[in-house]
């Protein structure tokens, strides 16, 4: 080191120790800590409960309104109910028993009719612990023994003496209590179709219904291809409406009940539990039922995740004996006593009736040249109940025999033979062209054998 440098400041250990050594904090220091983290504690404090009671009352405010609401929905399904003390005094009062049977009625009040027409009947049975329900459909014309009234189709019960007389006498029929009752008016389905956001259906068949679709503006919904397809509601509302084939209504209550199984299923999805008071508000408007919304929740809630083949459905089976449906009573106690049992309904092959006369049309031409040979077969279709629409000559006189024409249904063409002296049965095959469901060619052999 030179002589010019300057001296090195020598600190010692001491010194360097006490340097970096922290204050200590004096009595009036820790206090003033101390106070600091108390009014931060209270001012915490405060503002969790805060919270905490802002969540209370809106948490109040939802189950005041959601009671409100809940109890409006119910006062609306059961007013009618209510207001007929003897729909009540029809049910049976083991009301809590489980599995419990329901009757659903259908109603259908359209555009171009005067009144509502009570057309579908559905007897349910339903299992909510085993997440079962099997339906049985009865057609509207099956004959019945109406107590106090007599003899009479079935759906008549209902404008005789209201929905108490049709539980009656669905249990006399049947030999099965009924537990609850439902009506629900078609019409609405629309709503609740469009609320779940579409419904899914495998359609079996073409449709092409104008009629069924009069809810709809421009009839726009008559047509559905056949299909897996998500039906919007009036697309939905064309579908269980529409009874324009063969068989008429038996593919019709098919169809309902192939709605109801989708609905079931659907409504109480994951996918549609936000949509609940909305499907639940629209569901309101057009059901009719003496249970509360509870237990209407309840089911909804325990039928949850059912899958296809714990839906079983069935139609009476009978044979049209004009103006009834004679059921087939061995068959009948048989689907009663498994739907009863928990067994199965859907295995068991029965055959349809055959189609109602007034449920036909007929085209009628003339094709042998001979002057009110049309005239007369037309007449003769019409007196069986047939519904008669062209009569006129065919394009040629050629016909040496009667022909009648089906496009597809040869049932029809049976019915229609059936009542003519003559008539050999011909499938159309695209060579004729006609528009009803039947077309009868008379022929030069009608003349010598039309008044056998």
């Amino acid at each position: 080191m030179g002589k010019h440098s300057a001296p090195r400041r020598r600190v010692s250990q001491s010194s360097r120790k006490t340097r970096h050594r922290p204050a200590v904090m004096t009595d009036a220091g820790m206090s003033r800590a101390r106070a600091d983290r108390s009014k931060r504690r209270k001012r915490a404090k405060r503002v969790v409960f805060g919270v905490l009671i802002i969540l209370g009352i809106l948490l109040l405010a939802g189950f005041t309104w959601a009671y409100a609401f809940i109890r409006g929905i119910e006062g609306r399904m059961q007013e009618t109910v209510k207001a007929d003390e003897s729909v009540t005094a029809a049910l049976t009062e083991k009301e809590d028993q489980e599995p419990f049977n329901l009757l659903l009625l259908g109603s259908d009040a359209r555009l171009d009719e005067e009144a509502a027409r009570a057309d579908t009947i559905i007897v349910a049975r339903i299992d909510s612990a085993e997440r079962r329900v099997w339906m049985i459909s009865i057609p509207r014309d099956t004959r019945v023994e109406i107590p106090g009234n007599g003899v009479s189709k079935i759906n008549a019960a209902t404008a005789i003496g209201g929905p108490s007389l049709m539980i009656d006498t669905t249990e006399e029929y049947l030999g099965m209590p009924i537990h609850h009752y439902m009506e629900v008016d078609f019409s609405g389905f629309q709503g609740i179709v469009d609320a779940m956001g579409g419904i899914y259906i495998d359609v079996d068949v073409e449709i092409d219904d104008p009629k069924a679709a009069s809810h709809s503006p421009g009839r726009r919904a008559s047509y559905i291809a056949p299909g897996y397809q998500l039906l919007d509601g009036e697309h939905a509302l064309t579908y269980v409406r529409s009874r324009d084939f063969p068989d008429s209504d038996f593919t019709r209550m098919r169809h309902q009940q192939n709605f109801f199984k989708a609905l079931a299923q659907q409504s109480v999805s994951w996918g549609n539990l936000l949509k609940l008071p909305k499907m639940a508000s629209e569901f309101s408007k057009f059901v009719v039922t003496d249970m509360g919304i509870s237990q209407v929740l309840n089911l909804a809630q325990s039928l949850k995740g059912m899958d296809t083949g714990s839906i079983q459905t069935a139609t009476l089976p009978g044979e049209w004996r004009s103006p009834y449906v004679v059921a087939d009573e061995e068959m009948k106690e048989y689907l009663v006593s498994q739907m009863l049992a928990g067994g199965s309904i859907e295995e068991t092959s029965v055959p349809e009736p055959e189609r109602a006369p007034e449920d036909i049309s007929v085209s009628v031409r003339n094709g042998a040249g001979i002057s009110g040979i049309a005239g007369q077969a037309a007449a003769r279709l019409q007196a069986s109940g047939f519904q008669v629409g062209e009569v006129g000559n065919a394009n040629q006189f050629v016909y040496d025999e009667t022909l009648v024409v089906y496009q597809d249904d040869e049932a029809a063409a049976q019915a229609v033979a059936s009542v003519l002296p003559m008539g050999r049965l011909v499938p159309s095959r695209g060579m004729y062209a006609f528009t009803t469901d039947v077309l009868v060619v008379v022929g030069k052999d009608w003349a010598g054998g039309s008044s056998q």
